[in-house]
């Protein structure tokens, strides 16, 4: 028999919550009519078509700060640690600041008081949250860009799937987007949606103070377009035909409109 402690977020090992397990368990209930059984996978076409904008290097111009402050990730599962461990030297040797080279050299990046996998904090930050170029962002990112890797494998996953999610129900993964009605279970919450442009046109369309240039409004695409690569390494075999799903939807759906 099923329980919700089935219930967890593919890509780390912190669980679900009751309450979150709970809720999720209740929309897909509530909604597997609209869904898409591929394989293993149930796919939410309509949240994954909801409409996004993410002008991340633009987000610091209009908000108080960036997803990738003030806190760390969620924890990454076992299979990744040796593959960010492995790069670890050479994207510390990027890092303009010596002092932060010496204390990823000295501390490691791992909080070994939490989980493993658990990221360590620095200066109120994930230690990977830093300056390249004369911005901010994530060294790890950075370097794969630079050195012409995938990022996929070694970046940590909760940070590369915004604004989809993917959680293991026990008998199938269900593919979703944060929206209004997920965001109950989503480990992205409601914070994007209460305060980021990059989760609301209609949030976007009424800050008529903002330069047009800023997350503007012809920029929002569906959901799972954001994450296309992603979706390829992680989904493999299954890529193609859950992505013509979602094309095709997409299409009808702007057809209808």
């Amino acid at each position: 028999m099923k329980t919700k402690h089935a219930f967890r977020y593919v890509g780390t090992p912190d669980p679900m919550t009751e309450r979150e397990a709970y809720h999720c368990e209740k929309y897909i209930k509530k909604n597997k009519a609209k869904m898409i059984q591929a394989g293993q996978y149930l796919v939410d076409v309509s949240a994954l078509l909801s409409l996004f904008h993410l002008d991340c290097w633009n987000c610091r111009r209009v908000h108080r700060e960036t997803c990738c402050e003030g806190g760390q990730p969620y924890a990454v599962e076992e299979w990744q640690i040796p593959i960010i461990e492995q790069h670890v030297p050479a994207i510390a040797s990027r890092l303009s600041d010596d002092q932060e080279r010496t204390n990823w050299q000295a501390e490691n990046v791992w909080d070994q008081k939490q989980p493993s996998g658990t990221i360590r904090m620095r200066h109120g930050n994930c230690l990977f949250y830093q300056e390249n170029n004369g911005r901010y962002g994530c060294a790890i990112h950075a370097y794969a860009e630079q050195t012409g890797q995938d990022v996929q494998p070694m970046k940590p996953l909760s940070c590369q799937l915004y604004p989809i999610d993917l959680i293991e129900t026990g008998e199938a993964i269900l593919l979703t987007a944060v929206t209004e009605e997920t965001s109950s279970f989503s480990r992205w919450g409601t914070d994007y949606l209460e305060q980021f442009y990059c989760a609301s046109q209609e949030r976007r369309r009424q800050a008529v103070h903002l330069d047009g240039k800023l997350f503007a409004l012809d920029g929002y695409r569906p959901a799972y377009e954001w994450n296309l690569p992603l979706l390829r390494y992680l989904l493999q075999e299954k890529a193609n035909r859950i992505e013509k799903i979602l094309a095709d939807s997409h299409s009808q759906a702007s057809v209808q409109a």
